[in-house]
């Protein structure tokens, strides 16, 4: 009998010791349901509903860019609210758009501080998210940044190997914006972790 593999929510990943099967890159995409959200994002996520205008392109699960079927998705909501205020940081442009270093979040009207919801690091560390911790800008900091904030909604969308071993086991993260006048999100980040 195989060694029983780490579960989350009403899923149960593969052991490492287990060779997953070539036919899981054919399955439909699915959202672990029940799902703790990644360590780092703790106390600010909420697993998105079909309701969710930010998520509607995360629930095709196309943003999965190893092809992996299993996925999450969440919300993301600060002081109870869904409509915060964002910005981000690049240091040059690409084809594709701005290239983040940094992607920050707050409730809409805070003056308080900016909570990271991605670190360009993390990308090019390929650690997934393990070790991650939640981590904060104060006010005053971005500010002198002089940054461009927008209001919106936004979800994150993470891709799960097959032997995922945490719920920080993550492959791939993409996080969409829909502003209130919109129903199309439009991604922000779409990052491979490993």
């Amino acid at each position: 009998m195989p060694d029983a593999g780490f579960t989350l929510g009403d899923h149960t990943f593969l052991h490492p010791s287990q060779t997953g099967p070539m036919s899981r890159f054919s399955e439909k995409k699915r959202q672990i349901r029940g799902a703790a959200c990644p360590a780092f994002l703790d106390g600010v996520a909420r697993e998105a509903g079909k309701d969710s205008a930010a998520a509607k392109e995360l629930f095709k699960g196309k943003f999965c860019g190893h092809g992996e079927p299993t996925m999450t998705i969440f919300d993301v909501v600060i002081d109870g609210s869904h409509d915060l205020e964002v910005t981000g940081f690049a240091d040059e442009q690409t084809e594709e758009g701005a290239n983040l270093l940094i992607f920050l979040a707050r409730a809409a009207g805070s003056k308080g501080d900016w909570r990271v919801l991605f670190r360009r690091e993390w990308e090019e560390n390929q650690a997934m998210l393990d070790g991650v911790e939640a981590e904060y800008l104060p006010h005053a900091e971005v500010a002198e940044m002089e940054p461009d904030i927008a209001t919106v909604r936004v979800a994150i969308g993470f891709e799960y190997p097959c032997d995922a071993q945490s719920r920080d086991d993550v492959s791939w993260m993409t996080i969409d914006i829909v502003e209130s006048q919109s129903d199309e999100p439009a991604c922000v980040v779409n990052a491979e972790l490993a």
